[in-house]
């Protein structure tokens, strides 16, 4: 059993407290009653007009949830005024067959989005992952060569942005580019990506010179995961310096944000202090905090108030640093909605990561964001 250095206190008094004398893992009580839904009494701001003095607050969205026929549709028009397409502006739905285009999903989330006074990001156009295989193989089966491999990709990303010239205001033009998962920092970039393999780490600038010549008005983003830990903070430091030093169009770095209730704050804040050298934009791409410690936690699939007292700290730790940095963050976008839909969840466990639970209503988590905002 751990000792915690509060257990008596209630949670807010814990939260007025800072949380200083140990990390949310240390000070989490064993809670387990459910959540009910009389615990929130309060109004919700809407997440727009709470931040509206700071960023733009965006979420990942389907084709089916940009409908305002629908709950979601209704929660994004209300709450957000950013969109990101959360899988229909990718290679492979939107060329899967090479030379035929199947524009009609994207479409409808750029008209959701212009009919309701809503941002874009384009989300994204090079990425090792769910692209079709011919962007890569010949009909052989053998890699292709670095001057095809390059027309191809000029092809698709100047096709893709021209037509979204002007509504997609910023584009994750490369995305997770670089190797994970090494303290070393011996490996620099994913050498197992066919783009990497044909190419070399210059497929990166080509990107980026591709999607500037097709719309020199769009905010152009390196985007990748874990870019908050020192392993990988510096790879993607040292790769878009050299970008900045050859001439390369890159105006920003999109961290994904898949952060953790036992998340660091040093880690974001020396991340961010980094990044700031650089001269760029920063945003928060793929945010979602699910309620576990570890992976090896036994799941849940009901959320209950341990589960809100980790999301509780965390969130408020991750936006009183979002705040901080106001002047460097320039979006902010949770990877879904609400509870109900969210790539973390499993089979009898459920991540419950955002501010909204599964019917979409506002969760204790989001009225401890709204007063730390309110107090600044």
């Amino acid at each position: 059993m751990k000792r915690y250095c509060i257990n008596l206190l209630p949670v807010m008094a814990l939260l007025l407290l800072g949380l200083s004398c140990t990390s949310p893992e240390e000070i989490v009580p064993e809670l387990d009653d459910p959540i009910e839904e009389d615990d929130n009494v309060e109004v919700a701001i809407p997440l727009k007009e709470l931040f509206k003095d700071y960023f733009p607050i965006g979420a990942a969205v389907t084709p089916q949830q940009a409908n305002l026929g629908t709950p979601h549709g209704q929660a994004l028009r209300e709450h957000f005024s950013s969109i990101t397409a959360e899988n229909v502006m990718k290679p492979d739905a939107l060329q899967r067959v090479k030379g035929q285009y199947t524009w009609g999903n994207a479409d409808q989330l750029v008209k959701f989005a212009k009919d309701n006074g809503m941002l874009v990001r384009g989300h994204c156009l090079t990425w090792h992952a769910q692209s079709p295989d011919w962007m890569f193989y010949d009909e052989n089966g053998e890699l292709l060569s670095k001057e095809v491999a390059l027309a191809q990709l000029e092809e698709h990303i100047t096709a893709v942005v021209s037509r979204y010239k002007g509504d997609v205001y910023a584009w994750d033009v490369v995305n997770e580019a670089m190797f994970d998962w090494d303290p070393e920092g011996v490996i620099e970039y994913r050498e197992d990506s066919p783009w990497y393999q044909m190419i070399g780490e210059t497929y990166i600038d080509s990107a980026f010179v591709y999607a500037h010549r097709a719309d020199p008005d769009a905010k152009l983003f390196y985007n990748d995961y874990n870019s908050i830990f020192s392993w990988k903070r510096h790879k993607i430091y040292n790769m878009v310096k050299r970008l900045k030093d050859n001439g390369i169009p890159i105006h920003g770095i999109g961290l994904q944000g898949h952060w953790n209730v036992n998340t660091s704050e040093s880690d974001i804040r020396t991340t961010l202090d980094l990044f700031r050298t650089l001269d760029v934009e920063i945003q928060i791409t793929e945010l979602d905090v699910p309620v576990y410690l570890s992976g090896d936690e036994p799941g849940a699939v009901e959320y209950n108030s341990t589960f809100s007292f980790r999301q509780k700290a965390a969130y408020s730790m991750i936006f009183q640093v979002l705040l901080d940095y106001s002047d460097l963050i320039t979006n902010v976008t949770f990877w879904g909605i609400g509870d109900d839909h969210t790539w973390l969840d499993r089979p009898d466990r459920k991540a419950f990561p955002f501010l909204f639970d599964e019917d979409l209503k506002p969760k204790p988590v989001y009225f401890e964001v709204q007063k730390l905002v309110q107090n600044q």
